[in-house]
């Protein structure tokens, strides 16, 4: 399993290693939906996550991506279909990452933080725009720097 949470309670790890789909569905669904354009880029990011991320985090998203597609249409799903409601949600249970943070020893939760809002770049980019102008939409950039995350050990540089 993963060595960085394996002191976490079971919700707690399960919001860690779901984070990245939370911020993939809060990023790409911020405009009302999650096209298929986006679903398709958010499962290419994850698999190139599990051998391009830092070394502490590439178990994390190669638990992820274990059957990812399937989890992510059922995710899609169970969620809210009123955009608001499934932004306050998402929202709501990515803020829950700030009680988990200092619980984490210092270099693997600013690298989780850090990726989680590469990832959230990432997916508001994932759309294009016509010739990359306007990629990311008003809807999207009310939400890509995760306003809702603090940045974990901030203040102990």
């Amino acid at each position: 399993m993963l060595d960085h949470i394996h002191h976490l309670s079971e919700e707690e790890k399960n919001l860690v290693l779901q984070a990245p789909v939370y911020v993939s569905i809060l990023i790409a669904g911020a405009d009302g939906h999650v096209q298929l354009e986006e679903q398709q880029r958010i499962l290419e990011l994850v698999h190139t996550k599990t051998f391009s991320e830092q070394y502490e985090l590439r178990a994390l998203y190669a638990e992820l991506d274990h059957d990812l597609a399937a989890h992510l249409r059922h995710m899609l799903v169970s969620l809210p279909e009123n955009t608001e409601e499934r932004q306050d949600m998402l929202s709501g249970l990515l803020q829950r990452l700030n009680l988990i943070f200092p619980q984490l020893e210092k270099h693997f939760a600013r690298q989780l933080y850090k990726s989680l809002r590469e990832f959230a770049h990432y997916i508001a980019h994932a759309d294009g725009g016509f010739w990359g102008i306007s990629a990311v939409s008003d809807a999207e950039r009310q939400w890509i720097k995760l306003p809702m995350l603090e940045e974990p050990f901030k203040d102990q540089d």
